[in-house]
């Protein structure tokens, strides 16, 4: 586009443009690359070297705030940067004395605000290819919503994390189902999987109602979060999966064990039905004792590819160890906390903390038994 259009922009006019189409993640548990400072260099075309310098003005003034927060797809936490009320109502105000320039396209002038009108996602692109800025292509946005559990301490699973890496790359199947015992870390290997996959794939985690009407509507509602043009009314396995097809989600049913027939009913139609759509993906987290009658999916569709499982089990004596910070304990120490715990990851976390409390309102031990665990934690080998 012509370069000489007449639309300048400020680097404050880029950092508060560029916030506002990330408002609504101002109180995400995770939040956009985006919003750090180098999403916001590489979205609004300034050097890294000068975006703390304008992020600093923008706060003296009260227009941004901060906060440490973890970053989808990264191990660390980084600062992220959100607009105040101020600074959207600045933002807005910028926006509009921008949409009243006129600037020269292919088919003649016209005036910003038209094309914002008739434009669909980020604004801060648009303003600055029609400023005369080439603006390379934007790596597809991938959305996470739902109750996605933040998995701090996670270890092992390697090959059951290749195992469903390899089903996510093959068109044939469609559902993926990890299977495990309470307190075996299902939904923490679905966590990390998704956060994993999360630079191509969309997803939307529901924790599994028991009845019909809240798992649809759970579900039509986080997928719509997740990726745009959802019908909250396609409430049929073959309209839902009409929804889904090309949207490159991962829908996350997690936690499911013991539901009402209409819902098994419902889930089978719907495995029936994604059949023949692409780009999208059910992963479900399941108890490894699921009553037959609350199974979703033939045995049929596992022998065509169709469903594939993973059966996780507790942790390895070494990765056991390792959960619990204890590199010196004494081996038969170890090898009793081992059988106490049964390699369950949440009773390790709790013993790795010491934290007597929590092991007593979380997990089935007496008293007297997690005082024995506590102290065999504590053995050093001579």
């Amino acid at each position: 586009m012509n370069s000489k259009s007449g639309l300048e922009l400020t680097a404050t006019d880029r950092v508060l443009i560029h916030l506002r189409d990330f408002k609504h993640h101002s109180d995400d548990r995770e939040f956009p690359q985006a919003m750090t400072q180098k999403g916001i260099s590489e979205t609004a075309g300034l050097r890294l070297t000068h975006v703390p310098r304008t992020l600093k003005n923008l706060e003296e003034r009260g227009f941004i705030g901060t906060a440490k927060g973890h970053i989808i797809g990264e191990k660390r936490r980084y600062n992220v940067y959100f607009l105040t009320e101020p600074g959207l109502e600045e933002a807005n105000g910028i926006l509009k004395h921008l949409s009243k320039i006129a600037v020269c396209i292919p088919t003649g002038t016209v005036l910003v605000g038209d094309i914002l009108e008739s434009a669909k996602g980020a604004v801060l692109p648009i303003l600055r290819e029609l400023a005369g800025e080439t603006v390379a292509s934007s790596p597809r946005t991938c959305t996470m919503a739902g109750p996605i559990p933040i998995i701090e301490g996670f270890v092992d699973r390697e090959h059951e994390l290749a195992d469903l890496e390899q089903m996510l790359g093959d068109p044939k199947v469609r559902v993926m189902v990890i299977y495990g015992s309470t307190g075996y870390g299902t939904s923490a290997l679905a966590s990390r999987f998704i956060r994993s996959q999360n630079r191509n794939w969309s997803s939307a985690w529901v924790e599994v109602r028991k009845d019909l009407a809240g798992l649809v509507g759970d579900i039509l509602r986080t997928s719509g979060e997740a990726v745009p043009g959802i019908d909250a009314e396609a409430k049929t396995p073959k309209r839902m999966a009409e929804q889904f097809a090309g949207k490159k989600m991962i829908l996350v049913l997690d936690s499911y064990f013991d539901v009402t027939d209409e819902a098994v009913e419902f889930l089978t139609g719907l495995v029936a039905a994604i059949k023949d759509i692409s780009d999208f993906k059910l992963l479900v987290t399941a108890r490894e004792d699921t009553p037959s009658y609350n199974r979703f999916y033939t045995i049929i569709d596992q022998h065509d590819g169709t469903v594939g499982e993973v059966h996780i089990r507790g942790l390895d004596i070494a990765h056991c160890q390792l959960m619990l910070g204890a590199p010196d304990i004494d081996p038969e120490a170890m090898k009793r906390l081992f059988m106490f715990t049964r390699g369950k990851p949440p009773t390790l976390k709790l013993l790795a903390v010491g934290d007597e409390k929590e092991l007593r309102q979380h997990t089935s031990f007496s008293p007297e038994e997690i005082k024995l665990m506590l102290f065999l934690k504590g053995l050093k080998k001579e």
